[in-house]
């Protein structure tokens, strides 16, 4: 009798201990809390991916929330500033360097291998470093091509698209001529239109080691001379100082424009909502591309400085951008991967549709380009500054001397007082 209450004893203290063991180990699992923009469509690939990553990593629960697009900012912002941050969030690079530069952000490469980002694309890097320290990780990509009506091509005669600026005059005069159609409807005076166009120049507007601004060169107002000439010939819409992308790509999808510069992901919404003009589209490279800048969007992934899980969010953010994953995700979405070995896939190799052409010319962009357009934690002001010198110049409102001066004054004073 003694001996069977020993055995239940130990028996009823092992039962304790193991319960207190698994009370401890779940106690002890670690939820990594993840923030995406609008990828609800894509649930089925995402929680396939999740479910992946929990099974090879048994102390780790992602929990993932999609946040709406429009959204994403307001919610990020006000998450920053209270005592319950994310731990890992998917935003764009321009708000990421402005939370960058606020200190809100993980510096990653203080507890990352270099190696960690040798796949990544080094245009696509540069876009998530700031002051030598390193705070997102690329995700998806989409890259800017030329689109054109190849009947308004032809009827004009055209033998060769242009392929930069000095180019679009004589193209653009012939389409009107022979077509009554514009060329193109640039936006010139949108999200720093014109400052991107003038880096892909390769001329050097922001000088931050001399705390120096060249904006009033005379390379510079060169460029904005045939834009002027192209604007006072109507040679281009009127509504080209004034309007955005949205509207530019339903002129296209309505055969008012011969051309159109956008991202290949946006051949899809053409061919739902304009298949005649769908079927007469064909494709170039972006213009200007012969100084190696590529014009690309990104998403990229960002840790808070406030997250308290920052090593375990850096490594599900490496398996959502593996090669693997990256390319997986090309096939359902309308866009290119960040990772060097994923676009070597012959995924993007396939050229038999429009859509296929597209991607192919994108991920070759990517692939050849040198470097990207800079961006600065003041770039909204920068834009502004320079949309409004823009509308001043090509409405002749000043001369392009007197507005870029005052530009350069304004930049000053935003980036160096």
């Amino acid at each position: 009798m003694k001996t069977f209450i020993k055995l239940t004893l130990c028996l009823i203290f092992a039962t304790f201990l193991l319960s207190g063991c698994t009370k401890q180990m779940q106690e002890e699992k670690i939820t990594v809390e993840f923030w995406t923009l609008q990828l609800s469509d894509f649930t089925p690939y995402m929680n396939s991916m999740i479910d992946e990553y929990e099974k090879s990593h048994p102390n780790i629960k992602i929990k993932w929330i999609d946040v709406p697009f429009s959204e994403g900012e307001k919610r990020v912002l006000a998450s920053i500033m209270s005592n319950h941050v994310p731990d890992l969030v998917n935003l764009n690079p321009s708000f990421s360097s402005t939370l960058a530069s606020k200190g809100t952000l993980s510096d990653i490469s203080a507890y990352s291998d270099k190696q960690d980002f040798d796949d990544f694309l080094h245009p696509a890097m540069n876009l998530c470093t700031q002051n030598g320290k390193t705070y997102c990780i690329p995700w998806y990509i989409t890259s800017s091509i030329t689109l054109y009506n190849s009947e308004l091509t032809d009827k004009a005669g055209i033998k060769k698209l242009p392929q930069k600026d000095e180019e679009i005059y004589e193209f653009a005069k012939q389409i009107k001529n022979k077509t009554g159609k514009y060329a193109l409807m640039p936006t010139l005076s949108e999200d720093g239109y014109m400052f991107k166009n003038l880096i892909k120049h390769n001329i050097s507007i922001i000088d931050e080691k001399n705390k120096q601004i060249f904006l009033s060169t005379k390379e510079v107002q060169n460029i904005y001379k045939i834009w002027s000439e192209l604007y006072s010939s109507s040679f281009i819409p009127k509504e080209s100082i004034t309007q955005t992308h949205r509207e530019a790509l339903e002129k296209y999808m309505s055969g008012e424009l011969a051309m159109l510069q956008t991202g290949a992901n946006f051949l899809v919404m053409i061919k739902d909502n304009a298949p005649d003009i769908y079927k007469k589209t064909k494709l170039a490279p972006q213009l200007n591309l012969e100084n190696g800048v590529v014009d690309f969007s990104m998403m990229n992934l960002i840790i808070p400085e406030k997250s308290k899980h920052q090593k375990e969010a850096l490594e599900f953010a490496l398996f959502l951008t593996s090669e693997k994953n990256q390319v997986e995700f090309s096939k359902l979405a309308p866009v290119l991967p960040s990772s060097k070995k994923a676009l070597d896939n012959n995924f993007f190799d396939s050229d038999s549709t429009l859509i296929e052409q597209g991607r192919k010319i994108s991920a070759y962009q990517m692939k050849t380009g040198k470097t990207n357009i800079p961006l600065y934690p003041q770039q909204k002001e920068i834009n502004t500054t320079v949309d409004y010198a823009t509308q001043k110049i090509i409405l002749k409102k000043e001369t392009p001397q007197k507005a870029l001066d005052e530009a350069e004054e304004k930049l000053k004073n935003i980036l160096f007082k």
